[in-house]
């Protein structure tokens, strides 16, 4: 083999280290498109275990709801008896509030999660303070119910109020067919 010439030993240099920049510099692409992935799933694990977490707090947290709810199960009875006995009940509380019931419609029953809603959709007039007691009683929670919409307003009588509302009570079926639901 021949000895180089001095201009050849110069090229060979020069493209010996523009191919050793080339390899460094596609290493050091590689190297960062790979740190970028690492922190990338590391950022995306961190994410998800923050997720984890607060649905683990959730789940402890929901559990002492739940634990409540199999001490206090929700009244077991047919879609009629329901309906007639929200009816009654709300008959006798206002009464025992002070208040008038203008108007009162049973809605139809809807399905909630687990149990059926029997559903009344009323308007009451009397005094403020009879209303405060009327909501009060009715929306025990071992009784399974609550006000879902509600308006106040004043009535043409100053100390009076009309409240307007939609009262649910909660029960879990006897029927062999449950009542329909609003979509139905």
């Amino acid at each position: 083999m021949r000895k180089l010439a001095k201009s050849e030993t110069r090229l060979l240099l020069i493209f010996s280290a523009a191919v050793f920049l080339a390899v460094n510099l596609l290493a050091i692409r590689v190297w960062l498109n790979h740190r970028a992935g690492v922190s990338a799933a590391i950022s995306e694990t961190r994410s998800a275990l923050s997720t984890s977490r607060s649905w683990m707090t959730a789940a402890e947290e929901l559990e002492a709801a739940r634990d409540w709810m199999q001490q206090h199960p929700s009244p077991t009875e047919k879609a009629d008896a329901a309906n007639t006995g929200l009816l009654n009940m709300v008959r006798s509380i206002a009464e025992k509030s002070g208040l008038k019931i203008a108007e009162e419609t049973l809605l139809p029953g809807e399905n909630a999660e687990g149990a059926l809603a029997a559903v009344l959709q009323t308007k009451i007039t009397g005094p403020f303070s009879g209303v405060a007691t009327f909501l009060f009683e009715i929306q025990n929670p071992t009784a399974w119910r609550s006000v879902e919409k509600m308006m106040i307003r004043s009535d043409n009588e100053p100390p009076n109020v009309v409240v307007e509302m939609e009262i649910r009570q909660y029960f879990r079926s006897l029927d062999s067919n449950p009542a329909p639901t609003a979509s139905e």
